[in-house]
């Protein structure tokens, strides 16, 4: 990707990219959420309400997004003294068939996390079925929080807790950055969008 952007970057037109960016360029800007910070503050509620054996299934390592949440995981355990159990942070891979066989093996392990973080919606659909499937109850036998949006807080049940992506306003801002770009005016290189947390 930063390759990729180099190259973009040798031209003297604008580009705006939804996600982190890392470097220094002088025509590519960055429209993002705190990753890092959200995951941090999620697993700091999960915490905070009692959980200490918390498992994380998170989607492959290969792009900023997945990194940067995993670390927020991680951070949020060493600031409370909780050992992370490799065993207990598991790759959900990219397809619903590998997510759900991540979150069945997560759920087989004895014995079981208290609370489950699950990076990306997809997960979260995984963790639900698997708990299912295997007569687990929750959040009465298993606390599961993730990043999710209002239909899948519609559908699922009980509707998990965690992080809304703005994902409108990501769009949005983005392309009112590059119409600003496009037009000459001055501009930031990176925005950060709000996202809010509730658990339920």
């Amino acid at each position: 990707m930063s390759h990729f952007l180099a190259q973009l970057d040798k031209y003297d037109i604008p580009v705006v990219v939804i996600g982190k960016v890392e470097g220094q360029y002088s025509h590519v800007y960055s429209v993002d959420t705190d990753n890092y910070g959200d995951s941090i503050a999620l697993t700091n509620a999960l915490i905070e309400s009692g959980h200490k054996n918390i498992a994380c299934l998170h989607a492959p390592l290969d792009v900023h997004v997945s990194v940067d949440r995993v670390n927020g995981y991680k951070q949020s355990l060493a600031t409370h003294n909780i050992a992370v159990r490799d065993e207990w942070i598991v790759d959900g891979g990219y397809t619903h068939e590998t997510a759900l066989q991540a979150a069945r093996q997560l759920l087989s392990q004895s014995p079981l996390p208290e609370a489950v973080f699950a990076t990306d919606s997809l997960k979260l659909m995984s963790i639900y079925r698997a708990a299912a499937e295997k007569n687990i109850a929750i959040p009465q036998q298993l606390a599961v929080v993730g990043y999710s949006n209002e239909t899948l807080s519609f559908i699922l049940t009980p509707a998990p807790g965690g992080i809304d992506v703005p994902t409108q306003e990501l769009g949005q801002q983005s392309c009112e950055l590059l119409f600003r770009l496009i037009a000459g005016k001055p501009s930031p290189q990176n925005i950060t969008v709000a996202t809010h947390m509730s658990l339920k």
